[in-house]
Parts: structure tokens; sequence; C-alpha cells
């Protein structure tokens, strides 16, 4: 019974081989129905590639190029564009305003009142209590 069971196994074996080489044959290419399909859609892929790269080189040469160049400091407009004179006159207008004196009181005005001091413990009533009496107050 068991050498029944030893040759059964072999069968199965090659019976499971041989399934996989029919499958394999009706499809050896995946999605692509034959090897020219392949081949088109490789040589597609490829070209894609290619201009993909392309791009990212260029893209990448230009970033250098203006690390390179040297920035002008925030704030400041780059000599290459184009400056009219209302955009000078704006800008000196805006230095001017915010370099103006601060409004002074021809009076002279009053003086700020210091916030008064909050006792919050009885030690510091009395440590308050002992300077004002030396001050006389």
């Amino acid at each position: 019974m068991e050498k029944e069971n030893m040759v059964q196994q072999p069968d199965a074996a090659a019976q499971g081989a041989e399934a996989q080489r029919q499958e394999g044959a009706a499809a050896p290419f995946g999605k692509f129905k034959s090897a020219d399909a392949l081949l088109n859609a490789y040589n597609s892929l490829e070209a894609e590639f290619t201009r993909r790269s392309q791009r990212l080189r260029e893209l990448e040469g230009r970033v250098q190029d203006e690390n390179k160049s040297p920035s002008a400091p925030a704030g400041e407009m780059r000599p290459s564009e184009p400056v009219s004179q209302e955009q000078i006159g704006a800008a000196v207008e805006k230095y001017l305003a915010a370099r103006q004196a601060p409004y002074i009181m021809a009076e002279g005005g009053g003086h700020a009142a210091a916030p008064k001091p909050c006792v919050r413990s009885l030690d510091e009533a009395g440590r308050l209590a002992q300077e004002l009496f030396r001050k006389n107050v």
C-alpha cells in the first residue's frame, strides 16, 4: 500500500508541473499577447524615461545656476528687474515715514503712575510697613 502511495505522488508532481507548463505557454509575456507587443511597450517606456531624465537634468541645472548667482538681501530688488520712478518714490516715502521722530508733548505732560504694590502675605505687609515708617510717610 505504501508503494502505491509513493508511486502516486510522483505522478501528482508530474501532473502539476505539466499544468504549469501549459499555463506558462499560454501567457509567457504576462499581460502582453506577444513578444512584439512586449518589445513595443518596453521601447515606449524607455523613450519616456529618457525624456524625463533630460527634463530632470535641465531643472537641476537651473537650480544650481540660481544658487550660484548672488541673491539680493531681503527687501531689496534685483538690479536685473526694471524699476519705475513711481516704485522708487513709494519706497522713499515708506522709508521716511518709518524714520519720523515720535510726537512729544509741548507742555511736558504728566508722569506715569507706578502700580501699587500688592501684599500677598503677612510678612510682606510687615516689611512694607517698616519701609513706610523709615521714610516717615
